[in-house]
């Protein structure tokens, strides 16, 4: 089967990604719209970049203090943003055109500011009508800090344009 990027797919799974590959081996998603995480020129988001590694998306990112929850630490809205993102980067990997219907986290370990993190997201199942994703965030020692589930529903009408590709 062939993703609408024109790659192959791998067997859908359940369980977490593998070790990434080499940085220098992933591929810089296209930005799209006024995005609050991606957009480089959005002054008040994240202006994080995601990558596609096979059927897994990629993300490093490093928390700044305009980020901040808990003292010292990410606040969890903007780690839900960013899982969020690449839950549906991974999604629109599988087939395009949808949008987020259900999202959930468990928040695992606070994220500190300042160190780079790793958001992985992946597709566990690929439906008639919806795609369901996972992702998650580990700290740079690799201990997991944030997983997410979410459930991502075909919406045509809702897009003009594809977003990633």
């Amino acid at each position: 089967m062939r993703s609408p990027l024109g790659t192959e797919i791998e067997p859908i799974g359940d369980g977490p990604p593998p070790a990434p590959a080499p940085e220098s081996e992933w591929i810089l998603l296209a930005k799209h719209g006024p995005c609050f995480v991606c957009q480089p020129d959005n002054p008040g988001g994240l202006r994080a970049d995601l990558y596609r590694e096979g059927n897994h998306i990629r993300c490093r990112y490093v928390y700044p203090p305009a980020l901040e929850g808990p003292p010292g630490h990410a606040h969890g809205g903007s780690t839900a943003a960013l899982l969020d993102e690449v839950m549906g980067a991974a999604a629109w990997n599988r087939r395009q055109n949808l949008l987020a219907v259900h999202l959930e986290y468990d928040f695992r370990r606070p994220i500190p500011l300042g160190q780079a993190v790793l958001a992985s997201g992946w597709v566990r199942s690929d439906g008639n009508r919806s795609v369901k994703v996972a992702a998650e965030i580990r700290l740079a020692d690799g201990t997991l800090a944030v997983q997410a589930t979410g459930v991502f529903a075909v919406a045509p009408a809702m897009f003009d344009k594809p977003f990633f590709g």
